[in-house]
């Protein structure tokens, strides 16, 4: 009730009083029952907002949930690469994280130096590009220490990066490592580009970010 309202109340029944008529008026009950129907007009507010908060962390959820595994399920695509000029100078297979698994092996020696053998796996290998890919040549990668300090960092053309061949979507490319490395410590290697190799085509550039843990 307003207070408007219980005023014009109170007028009335002062002039029904006046008549010496008895009437059932209490105004500390008058005035508790504004205050109770506003408590419960307040109470309904705050009830609908809760219910407006609710509905929006499901919602909220309901998007992380179906959002996570939409990100790893991702698959790399085609895209030219362009010069500055608009000239197309080559192809590359970009976001290629989740088309190849990279684990390491052991590491052995090769001529008296410590290489690091990477095992490439095509995780799609009856489908392009990786059908016709006969080489890997991994390009651009970096050697970290534990506290992520970049120890070593190569960026070379195809010709000359580290080749291995294709078998059965399968390939293990050997890595040098620097003599810096210490005996028993843990480092990361970081990839950033591949190529893939066929005879009969232009080097394909192979992008992605695949990170590694080893000990020397």
């Amino acid at each position: 009730m307003k207070r408007s309202e219980l005023e014009s109340r109170l007028k009335e029944h002062a002039q029904i009083a006046k008549k010496n008529i008895e009437v059932p008026f209490d105004l500390k009950t008058e005035i508790r029952n504004m205050e109770g129907e506003t408590m419960c007009r307040q109470i309904k507010k705050i009830r609908r907002k809760k219910a407006i908060i609710i509905a929006v962390a499901t919602v909220l959820c309901i998007v992380t949930v179906t959002v996570t595994p939409m990100a790893n399920s991702i698959r790399g695509f085609f895209r030219d690469i362009t010069r500055i000029d608009g000239a197309i100078t080559g192809t590359e297979y970009a976001n290629a994280t989740n088309d190849i698994l990279i684990t390491v092996l052991d590491i052995t020696s090769e001529n008296g130096n410590a290489v690091l053998p990477l095992d490439v796996t095509f995780q799609n290998k009856t489908e392009a590009p990786f059908s016709f890919i006969q080489e890997i040549a991994v390009s651009e990668y970096k050697i970290l220490d534990s506290k992520n300090e970049v120890i070593m960092k190569s960026e070379i053309e195809a010709e000359k990066a580290i080749k291995g061949a294709v078998n059965n979507g399968k390939v293990v490319v050997a890595i040098p490592l620097p003599e810096a490395l210490r005996e028993n410590e843990t480092y990361f290697i970081q990839i950033e580009k591949m190529y893939g190799l066929s005879k009969a085509d232009a080097p394909l550039h192979i992008t992605g970010n695949w990170r590694c843990v080893f000990k020397r």
